[in-house]
């Protein structure tokens, strides 16, 4: 098997590739080979010996094409490890209960793989490219634009999965 980590990201508006990348940067700097691909460019999984899914919540679920994803590609991802990062604002201050509320956000990838673990990354909001419908739901929890990613954040994670082992591969 190869030595090749892919790090795959769902996202609706563009912000969770830049977590993406910052996961990537995170594992090549403990020396590991690592793609970074949008699920809706992947289509096979053959010859990586990790996977790492990452989604914004939206409306507390992770984006349905990356459960598509995992669903048409469960038997390879159950023959490797598989790990999970979500982003988006209410990961901003991540108490315990945001914490469980955002885990919850991957029952739907639960259904079909085991995660051996998850980062949680506040994300960002650009009010201009929001639909209509994003808009009122920032107004209504009362949300301010901004960029609240953590880049050094999510390279510290992915450098951790290596240092606990969790990506042994």
């Amino acid at each position: 098997m190869h030595n090749r980590i892919l790090v795959i990201y769902a996202t609706k508006y563009g912000a969770t590739e830049g977590i993406a990348t910052a996961i990537a940067e995170g594992l090549q700097n403990q020396g590991r080979e690592v793609d970074v691909r949008n699920v809706r460019d992947v289509f096979d999984i053959t010859g990586y010996s990790a996977v790492i899914i990452g989604s914004p919540i939206y409306f507390g679920k992770v984006l349905p094409e990356l459960v598509a994803f995992v669903s048409l590609h469960k038997n390879m991802l159950h023959e490797i490890p598989v790990l999970g990062f979500l982003s988006g604002y209410s990961l901003l201050d991540i108490s315990p209960e945001k914490k469980q509320a955002a885990n919850a956000a991957f029952d739907p990838v639960r259904e079909h793989i085991e995660l051996r673990d998850i980062g949680y990354f506040a994300g960002k909001i650009v009010e201009e490219n929001l639909s209509f419908k994003d808009k009122a739901v920032l107004k209504i929890i009362g949300a301010k634009p901004g960029d609240y990613r953590n880049r050094e954040a999510a390279i510290i994670w992915a450098q951790g999965l290596v240092d606990l082992c969790l990506l042994q591969l």
